[in-house]
C-alpha cells in the first residue's frame, strides 16, 4: 500500500494536493511540520465525540429504566387482578356447589316418594351426576385457590421491587442531570480548544484539513502506530513512517486519512 507524504508548503498544482516534503540541507532548520497539531486536533475531536455519545445515551438510559418500571407495575397490575378474579371464580363456584347441593337434597327426598324401580333408577343417576359435578368444582375450586395463593405471594416482592427501582430512577435523573450539565461545560470547553488549535495549522494545511473534517468529522485523522493506519490497518511505508515522525503531513492512500504517528511527542 502507498501513501501520500506533503509538507506544509503552499498549494502548487491544480489538484489542490500539498507539495512533497522537502530535505533539509546542511545547516538549515527543520520547521516542524502539522503532526503534533493534528494529534492534539484528533484528541480534540474523539473528545468531544465520546461526550456527545455519553449526553445522547443518558437518556436512553433513563427511558430503558422507565420503560422497564412501567412494565413491572404492570406486571403487578396483572397479578392483582389474578389474585382478584380467582377469590370471584370461587365464589361463583361455590355458590353453584350449594345449588347442587340443594338439588341433591330435593333429589334424595323425592327417593322416598318415587314407586316404580324404573323412576328410582333415574333418580339415583340424577344424584350421581350432580355429585361427580360437585366433585369437578371443588377440584376446579382447589386449582384456582392454588394459582391465586402463589400470586398473593409475589405481589409484595414485586411491589417492593418496583419501589425499589422508582427509588433507583429519582436518583439516577438527578446523577444525571448533573452529569449532563458537566458534558456540556466540557464540550464547549473543548470545542473552543478545538477551533484555538486548528487556527495554528499552516495556512496551506488547514483549507484540506477543514475540506477532509467536512466530510468525515472526527474520523479524518488517524493515528500510526509502528506503521499500521489504525484506522484502516493498512502499513505504511519505512519512509512516509520516517516522514510522520518528523511531523510531516501525510494523507493514507487507502482510507484517505490524515496520518499522524502515535510515537511522535
Amino acid at each position: 500500500m502507498t501513501l501520500l507524504a506533503f509538507s506544509a508548503d503552499p498549494v502548487g498544482s491544480s489538484t489542490g494536493a500539498l507539495n512533497a516534503s522537502k530535505r533539509p540541507t546542511v545547516g538549515e532548520t527543520v520547521m516542524p511540520g502539522p503532526g503534533p497539531i493534528l494529534r492534539e486536533i484528533h484528541r480534540l475531536r474523539r473528545s468531544i465525540h465520546d461526550l456527545e455519545s455519553a449526553s445522547e445515551n443518558g437518556p436512553r438510559q433513563l427511558k430503558a429504566q422507565q420503560n422497564k418500571i412501567a412494565k413491572d407495575e404492570e406486571n403487578v397490575k396483572k397479578a392483582q387482578e389474578i389474585v382478584k378474579q380467582s377469590k370471584v371464580h370461587i365464589h361463583e363456584k361455590e355458590v353453584s356447589i350449594k345449588a347442587t347441593q340443594a338439588e341433591i337434597a330435593k333429589y334424595e327426598k323425592q327417593l322416598g316418594e318415587i314407586s316404580t324401580k324404573k323412576e328410582y333408577d333415574a333418580l339415583r343417576s340424577e344424584i350421581a351426576k350432580a355429585k361427580a359435578g360437585i366433585q369437578k368444582i371443588e377440584d376446579a375450586i382447589l386449582e384456582l385457590m392454588i394459582e391465586g395463593d402463589d400470586k398473593a405471594k409475589l405481589v409484595p416482592e414485586a411491589e417492593k421491587a418496583v419501589k425499589k427501582a422508582k427509588d433507583d430512577l429519582v436518583q439516577f435523573e438527578r446523577d444525571l442531570e448533573e452529569r449532563l450539565k458537566r458534558y456540556a461545560v466540557e464540550k464547549t470547553r473543548a470545542a473552543l480548544d478545538l477551533k484555538n488549535v486548528e487556527a495554528s495549522l499552516p495556512e496551506d494545511v488547514k483549507v484540506h484539513y477543514h475540506r477532509l473534517a467536512g466530510l468525515q468529522g472526527e474520523d479524518c485523522i488517524a493515528a500510526v502506530e509502528g506503521q499500521t493506519c489504525t484506522a484502516c490497518y493498512t502499513d505504511v511505508t519505512a519512509q512516509m513512517a520516517n516522514e510522520l515522525l518528523r511531523g510531516a503531513w501525510v494523507l493514507c492512500k487507502s482510507c484517505g486519512r490524515i496520518l499522524y504517528s502515535a510515537a511522535q511527542g
